[in-house]
């Protein structure tokens, strides 16, 4: 069986793109408030979506980031809650005994830079000979931020093949309660996964 960590998308897989959803997926993984996201899907187009019926998961645990926000059991279970509920509504069904796909997860966080560049000016009005000028300065500010990102593969069992992935991805803000953390994971998994199986 492929390992989740080691596989990468398969060559002539197509994708689809939708982006600014108004939607918290990074936030969702330590409990932020609403951010603009970003989603793609990619998948293998010569894979048979119609016969699968049964998922379960990877063998292996999801791959974990050394972060104490994603990486424990209490998010585990809601990223795990969702994925399953959203599977069954597309009408797979779980067999832990011989199932045709198997599914896993990962999250990332990452530390990025956003610059913002503020212009200030002073001193100038108008005069008996028309406008005078002011002076002014510029300063660039640098605001680090967290960005988060959730990525659900599906692999075909027999063949043991990545056949389709959805990511998110979106900048993290501040905490929020348990129960908004599962409801905004549970909109985010949906997102993720309103494209598949594809075409659908």
């Amino acid at each position: 069986m492929a390992r989740l960590e080691d596989t990468q998308p398969e060559i002539g897989m197509k994708r689809n793109r939708s982006t600014a959803l108004c939607l918290a997926l990074a936030a969702a993984m330590v409990g932020g408030a609403c951010a603009s996201i970003s989603v793609e899907y990619d998948y293998n187009p010569a894979a048979p979506f119609g016969s699968y019926e049964t998922y379960d998961w990877m063998p292996d645990p999801p791959v974990r980031t050394g972060d104490p926000r994603v990486a424990n059991a209490l998010m585990d279970e809601r990223f795990r809650t969702a994925i399953e509920a959203e599977l069954e509504a597309r009408g797979l069904r779980k067999d832990t005994s011989d199932p045709d796909v198997r599914v896993g997860y990962h999250v990332a966080l990452d530390q990025a830079v956003d610059y913002e560049t503020l212009n200030t000016y002073w001193g100038g009005g108008w005069g008996y000979r028309g406008m005078y000028g002011g002076m002014g300065t510029t300063t660039v500010q640098a605001r680090e931020y967290t960005v988060g990102t959730l990525i659900i593969d599906l692999f075909d069992n027999e063949a043991q093949e990545l056949v389709w992935r959805g990511s998110g991805e979106g900048r993290v803000e501040e905490a929020r309660s348990p129960e908004e953390r599962q409801a905004i994971i549970n909109d985010a998994v949906s997102r993720i996964l309103e494209g598949y199986p594809p075409g659908g």
